[in-house]
């Protein structure tokens, strides 16, 4: 299974060994677009890491076009399996290819289930927001809809140490144990959700043997597919 660490622009090069998950708008800044062109043959690309996702077509084909990512991210909005489904069908118009994940959303089974039959029409992979974890674990809903391509987890809700991915899923991004780091916490210390990640921080604003600490444990929580609630 691949793990994809989101991590600010200033330490990209802990991302490493990829694959890679690119926001298509934070392309402006010359660091970042460079170091995505040159792994572009294993990045995945995306519009922004901000929620409620508000995605810009615009943004992201021009993301498109710059990096020439292996995989991009269909536009979604969450919990809306009609405006997904909506911005969806505005975006493949402009895009051809195999290398496409369709975002479920919806606000029960029913309609994440409509939204489900719109995209495997299109996409060869399933991608399953974090949002959808306020609804029902996202290996449920896997088993509910029948979902029978690969899968893909887009972030982490709110706990780190359950929402593990089955084996049979292709990977999970989330930029979780940055955004610990960020609040100088480490991966156990997930309550409360940490506030989004500013890619843009100084180096000197983040201690960095902390990412490295919240980074590993998360890379070893994935592998090992534990399954731990740490309530203390």
């Amino acid at each position: 299974m691949k793990i994809l660490v989101i991590v600010p622009t200033k330490f990209l090069k802990k991302s490493e060994p990829g694959p890679y998950y690119c926001y298509s708008s934070f392309l402006y800044d010359d660091v970042y677009l460079k170091f995505f062109q040159e792994r572009s043959t294993n990045t995945i690309l995306d519009y922004s890491p901000f929620l409620p996702r508000k995605p810009f077509i615009p943004s992201l084909l021009e993301g498109l076009r710059k990096v020439r990512p292996k995989l991009i991210v269909l536009p979604s909005i969450d919990y809306s399996r009609s405006r997904t489904i909506e911005l969806a069908t505005s975006f493949l118009r402009h895009i051809k290819g195999s290398g496409i994940i369709g975002v479920v959303q919806g606000v029960d089974i029913d309609s994440m289930n409509s939204c489900y039959q719109f995209l495997r029409n299109y996409c060869t992979i399933i991608g399953l927001p974090s949002v959808l974890e306020k609804i029902a674990r996202r290996e449920e809903i896997i088993r509910d809809l029948g979902i029978k391509e690969k899968t893909f987890y887009i972030e982490v809700f709110s706990n780190p140490y359950e929402e593990i991915p089955p084996s049979s899923c292709m990977g999970i991004c989330t930029s979780y144990p940055a955004r610990l780091a960020q609040d100088l916490r480490k991966l156990e210390e997930y309550k409360p959700t940490p506030r989004p990640l500013n890619l843009e921080i100084d180096s000197k604003d983040m201690i960095e043997q902390l990412l490295d600490r919240n980074i590993t444990e998360y890379r070893e929580v994935i592998s090992e597919g534990r399954s731990t609630v740490l309530d203390g």
